[in-house]
């Protein structure tokens, strides 16, 4: 795998197969129901592992080497949990990153020979390499920008209200859907995306209207 590279037409041709394939009609994304499709991946809270293997808030961190949350791999049978920090106050916003990050690593082939990547003998440029690409494949997936160019997106809040993502991960997606509008590349499963929302994208047209009616009223 080139670690230099980051295979953004792959990725994108992964998300929206899973729009296409789960017939995802709306935002914000169930990350948690996209999840459940997948019959090899499981999602544990680290209040259930603690639970399960006796372990103090501090063991259980130290045991997944992550405060925001993890992977393990078991290749033998080719399944997947998918760990996520409730023990510490986590928004839901930041969980739904969380997750989606965590299947961005599955889904992009990141394990392989690793169960966990956060292995000590994964290299500093490996290690970046996959971050960047499980983020980009966060970002599609919680907010492609597709739609949220039907959504006439106009700030990073936009993006905040109608994807339910932190105001921090908002900024991320909007200066990356700024880049997207230059070129505005639409592929055929787009186009299948964007009439799978028709009926979403009229409510929120209709709202903005209802709204704009009702601030001109006073």
């Amino acid at each position: 795998m080139n670690t230099s590279t980051i295979r953004y037409s792959l990725i994108k041709k992964i998300v929206n197969d899973i729009y296409v394939k789960l017939n995802i009609t709306r935002f914000p994304i169930n990350i948690t129901e996209i999840i459940s499709s997948f019959d090899n991946i499981r999602i544990v809270s680290y209040h259930q592992l603690m639970l399960k293997k006796n372990l103090t808030k501090e063991e259980t961190f130290e045991f997944l080497s992550s405060e925001e949350g993890c992977t393990d791999y078991y290749k033998q049978k080719n399944k997947y949990i998918i760990y996520y920090n409730d023990i510490d106050y986590k928004s839901e916003e930041r969980v739904r990153w969380t997750l989606a990050h965590e299947l961005g690593h599955i889904l992009c082939g990141h394990y392989c020979q690793k169960t966990k990547i956060f292995c000590e003998d994964l290299t500093e440029a490996e290690y970046k390499f996959k971050e960047a690409e499980a983020n980009y494949f966060t970002g599609l997936l919680l907010s492609n920008p597709v739609i949220l160019n039907k959504l006439n997106i106009k700030s990073s809040y936009d993006i905040e209200v109608y994807c339910a993502l932190s105001s921090e991960a908002a900024r991320y997606r909007y200066d990356n859907y700024k880049k997207w509008c230059k070129n505005k590349f639409i592929t055929s499963s787009d186009r299948y995306i964007v009439r799978n929302f028709e009926t979403y994208l009229k409510e929120q047209a209709q709202e903005y209207k209802e709204f704009i009616r009702f601030m001109n009223s006073f």
